[in-house]
């Protein structure tokens, strides 16, 4: 190998590496988003608990889901913190910036989104990555209905 395609190699490591690690900042940025619309309340489980992120990761993982959703998402994240949103600050400066980017038609629509896919998470099958140990349904006491999925996706043509 040339000392020319090292370096592009190399390059092109870096630039996975630091794409890789904003792209985790930002999950980590909307987990908190969820867990200030679900926090932790008696019963009911938070966001986190339920695992909302991990089903949001792997339902955009697949081929069927609308790619403009998670571009969406990830640009309201980017919105959010444009307007001061950080994972540090407390309850009620994330209530007011939450209330704030609501009044905004990008933000409603935005939050309108992501409550969507946390609603998913919290109610849909544990096969699909949320609801871990069904505790969205234990918190309802739903019971599942039977059938229940075996298969995470079905094949596409």
């Amino acid at each position: 190998m040339n000392r020319r395609s090292f370096i592009f190699l190399g390059a092109g490591t870096i630039t996975s590496c630091l794409c890789a690690n904003e792209s985790e900042k930002k999950w980590r940025i909307l987990q908190s988003v969820q867990n200030h619309i679900f926090p932790k309340n008696g019963s009911f489980p938070s966001a986190e608990e339920f695992s909302s992120i991990r089903y949001l990761k792997i339902v955009s993982s697949h081929p069927s889901f609308d790619k403009d959703d998670l571009r969406f998402i990830f640009d309201g994240v980017d919105e959010i913190v444009r307007v001061g949103w950080k994972n540090t600050l407390a309850k009620d400066e994330k209530e007011k910036i939450m209330m704030n980017f609501s009044k905004t038609t990008f933000g409603k629509n935005w939050i309108s989104t992501v409550l969507n896919y946390t609603l998913e998470a919290l109610l849909s099958d544990p096969l699909y990555g949320g609801n871990v140990a069904q505790k969205g349904w234990r918190s309802l006491d739903h019971k599942a209905g039977i059938p229940r999925p075996t298969v995470r996706f079905a094949k596409l043509p």
